[in-house]
């Protein structure tokens, strides 16, 4: 059986918790694989002072090899770093893939004017046009702490729960009943379904 593959974006300073709930889950309850790539292949510092050795580089990256890439936020997406991956994210779009992008990872996308038919979230709508003076997709901005649409799913930054559920959703990952059990665990800390 084919097992799908999500592809996590590491740099330094990327925010180490955003992403966590999402590849543990993948990793437990579905046929994912999680692979790590970070610009160079080369070691990388989270916010956490985590030292994170990824799977691979960036150019060994091929949109062929994964289901579902995702950008954690940090400092350097507001920097207006980390422009070496927009060809790859430009292409994951244009064939479909599914992109998830949380915190500040969410300027990126607008940045990049994939937000121009698609329902988005980011950290607040005034904090998105902070960050992008040119983004003009207002009319999409949902002010939820995630959207999910077509194939795109952002998040703002406390909303790692809500993050990890739309991505399990989208997949398909766990029955409806489960995937409520696994919510309502997170949100509340209750064994309630």
């Amino acid at each position: 059986m084919k097992k799908r593959s999500c592809y996590l974006f590491l740099f330094d300073g990327f925010a180490d918790w955003e992403p966590s709930l999402v590849t543990a889950g993948l990793k437990t309850y579905s046929d994912f694989e999680i692979k790590t790539f970070s610009p160079n292949g080369k070691s990388v510092k989270s916010m956490g002072n985590l030292t994170v050795n990824p799977d691979f580089k960036l150019e060994d990256v091929k949109i062929t090899d994964f289901d579902l890439i995702i950008l954690p936020g940090g400092n350097k997406w507001e920097e207006g770093g980390n422009t070496e991956i927009s060809e790859l994210i430009k292409d994951s779009f244009d064939n479909g893939k599914t992109i998830a992008a949380i915190c500040a990872a969410t300027t990126f996308l607008a940045k990049q004017g994939l937000y121009s038919n698609t329902k988005h979230t980011s950290n607040g709508l005034e904090y998105l046009k902070k960050q992008v003076p040119g983004y003009v997709d207002e009319s999409r901005y949902i002010n939820e702490p995630c959207v999910s649409d077509k194939n795109i799913i952002t998040a703002n930054g406390a909303a790692m729960i809500e993050f990890a559920y739309k991505i399990f959703k989208h997949f398909g990952i766990l029955q409806k009943k489960e995937l409520i059990f696994w919510l309502n665990l997170y949100k509340s800390g209750g064994m309630v379904y």
